[in-house]
Formats: C-alpha cells, structure tokens, sequence
C-alpha cells in the first residue's frame, strides 16, 4: 500500500501560483531541495520516479519497473497535475494504474520480438504409422463318454471301463488382427534470422512498443491540467 505519510517528508511546493504543480516541479522539489549539486533535468525522473509511484500495481516482467515510470514522468514533465495536492495526484495514479495496467499487460506480452537477437527455435511434430499383427489362438476340446449299461458307476465311464460310444474331438481356431498405430515425435528445428530479417523486427518491434505507450498516455490524461488552446 501506499505510504502516505512520506509525502510530509517533502518539501512544500510554493503557495504563489494558484494552478497545481507540474511534474517538473514535483521533481524538483523531492530530488534538488537543499541540494548545491542539482541534478540535472534528463535524471530528474529517475532519481524521483519511486517516491512517486511508492505503490503497488500490476506490471509484466518483460516491461522494466524503472524505465515504465520514467517513461510516464518524462512525457508529462512539463504538464500539472490535475488536483489540488500532490497527495491526491498519487493516489488516482495509483486507482489509474491498478485499472488499466492488466489491460495494457497483455498488450505488451502479445508484442513479437522481445528476443530479437536470439534464434528461433520451432517445434516439428511428425507421426510415424505402424502396423501390429495380434495373433489369439483358441483351443476347443471335446470329450464325448456314453454307457448303455444302467449299472455302470460314473467312475467306470470315466475311467473307460464300461463304454458304449465314445468320441474325442479337439478344435484350434487361430485369429490375426492387425491394428494400426501412430507414433509422434518431437523435432526442434532452429532457424537462423538474417541481419535484415532482424532490422525488420526490430523496427516493427519498436513500432508496437511505441504504440501500446500512446494508448496508455491517452488513458492517463485525465490526471493532468487540460490545456485549453
């Protein structure tokens, strides 16, 4: 959460304008207050972006925490904020971020070029089909023992003592199925860019980037002084 009291560790900002203050000034007053070596203009937002931004909001790894809020504070540099006090200017930064970053977060994860000096590596399935013979071999016996002689025991007849018919008969039934089978295999195939291959993703690269900050600039306007031409 945000520390809210640090903002009384600050320097007051001069009470003769009445118009809120810009960045530029919010920056000055956090970083050069009681300094004899000012820091100069162009490192201005990186010596003061993380009194500002002192909050939680979500942000893709593949974006630098640093760099996204310089970025932001360099843009608006010369523009006041939109509220009475510095306070309240962070605290809707913060609300701002919080709402529009998940949006913005997958804008910047969708963008195709990140590694654009490494290689690219595809994967390749193949499927190679096999044939399987299945062979079920089934045995029948048949053992077939008749007495017409009603005082035969049924030992005699078993043991082939006392028999009228008799018949043995056997039966091997061999089946073949054959069943088809698909194995797949992974193949990792590198494919190297050309420097001009890099050039181009590179360029458009930086084209989607650039994009992407124009739309996030546009949603944060509303912090900020309107200038009215």
């Amino acid at each position: 959460m945000m520390n809210y009291y640090q903002w009384s560790l600050m320097p007051i900002l001069p009470t003769n304008n009445i118009e809120p203050p810009t960045i530029f000034a919010i920056l000055q007053s956090i970083v050069n207050f009681g300094k004899e070596d000012k820091t100069k203009v162009p490192n201005l937002a990186k010596e003061g972006h993380s009194q500002i931004f002192n909050f939680d909001y979500p942000l893709t790894s593949k974006i630098n925490k640093e760099k996204f809020e310089c970025m932001i504070l360099n843009h608006f540099l010369m523009r006041r904020i939109n509220f009475e006090t510095v306070l309240i200017f962070q605290i809707q930064l913060e609300n701002k971020l919080n709402e529009i970053m998940p949006f913005y977060n997958k804008l910047f994860n969708s963008i195709d070029g990140w590694d654009i000096f490494q290689d690219e590596i595809h994967d390749l399935e193949s499927n190679n089909t096999s044939e399987t013979d299945y062979s079920n071999k089934m045995s029948n016996e048949d053992d077939l023992r008749n007495s017409n002689m009603p005082q035969s025991r049924i030992d005699n007849v078993k043991d082939g003592s006392y028999l009228t018919n008799y018949s043995y008969n056997t039966s091997n039934n061999n089946t073949t199925t054959k069943t088809n089978g698909k194995d797949k295999n992974v193949l990792h195939e590198t494919r190297n860019r050309t420097p001009m291959e890099k050039i181009e993703v590179y360029k458009a690269f930086q084209d989607e980037i650039k994009n992407v900050y124009t739309l996030l600039y546009k949603d944060l306007e509303p912090l900020f002084y309107q200038i009215i031409p």
